[in-house]
């Protein structure tokens, strides 16, 4: 790959020229150590990628900038299987940013701090086996220092990081329509013909594959990338993390890793006892709370109902329709 290639990227995306310098030496300093290992960027194997993070680890060189250029110059690369190593590491550290602040704002910065210092927080660039471990005694030692309340509040934040704006489409759509069902049933309808759309065109839907059997699943659970309304609640379920497969899995342990989208947990899915403690969803809640107070502008509970990290078949939620909104 031609390091002009990344120079354009970062110049369309509108990153400054420290930026952009940042990421050439950096791209720069990875090429020569492949050429050391007679390969090449397009070729790189995760094996390469995870000595060279340690080699910057060991320098105090594993910043985010330097994560980021490398993740984005495999992408120009056409190397996918390393670009996808690096969006999950990348995701993690994200996430762990994210809770961090809004541990802050919930149980103070000198408990946050505290809370923090009592575990091991993986190194920037750490592999995605770190993940489990780091997060399982988060949950721990937050059950250990609050009560159940306090931990879910403390979790039910906006770990990704999305801004409210990013549901602003949603918050018009829901204004436009004539009842919250109504809305509730097109926005149903729109997630089908998208993933319909991604279907015949053969396009990824965030990282995933879309088959047949996956559209007409959706099709026919309007939980599913919808929501439906009883007695003032909207019953949220969550889309398979990887559907096809899901839906062609007959081992129910298996059935529950691929279901599951957290890259903080997912892997315990995989290990002998397939479990994880279930409050660690309420950061999916936090995702889905955080939707909808754009969507009605106005403060939303969202309770958690099942968990596949507890052995429940799917992750299901109860968005709690604020007052004033029904009447819409």
């Amino acid at each position: 790959m031609r390091e002009q290639k990344l120079i354009d990227l970062y110049k369309t995306r509108g990153l400054s020229d420290r930026e952009t310098e940042t990421a050439v030496q950096a791209y720069r300093d990875y090429a020569g150590f492949l050429e050391q290992r007679d390969a090449a960027i397009e070729l790189a194997s995760l094996e390469d990628i995870q000595t060279y993070i340690t080699h910057l680890q060991q320098q105090d060189a594993n910043t985010s900038e330097t994560l980021m250029a490398l993740a984005r110059a495999h992408y120009l690369a056409e190397n996918n299987l390393v670009y996808i190593y690096f969006t999950q590491i990348l995701e993690r550290e994200n996430i762990i940013k994210n809770l961090r602040t809004h541990f802050e704002a919930v149980i103070g910065e000198e408990e946050s701090s505290s809370l923090f210092d009592a575990i091991d927080v993986p190194l920037s660039g750490s592999p995605s086996e770190t993940a489990v471990p780091f997060t399982r005694s988060l949950v721990e030692e937050l059950q250990k220092r609050l009560p159940e309340e306090r931990v879910i509040q403390a979790l039910c934040g906006n770990a990704h990081g999305i801004p409210a704006s990013a549901f602003a489409n949603e918050r018009e759509d829901f204004l436009k329509a004539s009842s919250l069902d109504d809305y509730l049933k097109d926005a149903h309808k729109r997630s089908v013909d998208i993933l319909e759309e991604h279907h015949r065109s053969g396009k990824v839907w965030f990282e995933q594959e879309i088959s047949a059997g996956t559209v007409e699943y959706v099709r026919d659970h309007r939980e599913v990338l919808g929501g439906v309304l009883k007695d003032g609640i909207i019953y949220w379920t969550k889309i398979p993390y990887k559907p096809a497969a899901w839906l062609s899995e007959k081992d129910p342990q298996k059935k529950r890793y691929l279901a599951c989208h957290c890259p903080m947990a997912r892997d315990a899915l995989a290990s002998p006892d397939g479990r994880f403690p279930r409050v660690w969803c309420n950061c999916t809640a936090g995702y889905i709370k955080q939707r909808f107070n754009a969507i009605f502008d106005s403060e939303t509970k969202v309770e958690l109902l099942e968990s596949v990290l507890s052995g429940d078949d799917r992750c299901r939620f109860a968005i709690h329709v604020p007052a004033g909104i029904l009447g819409k």
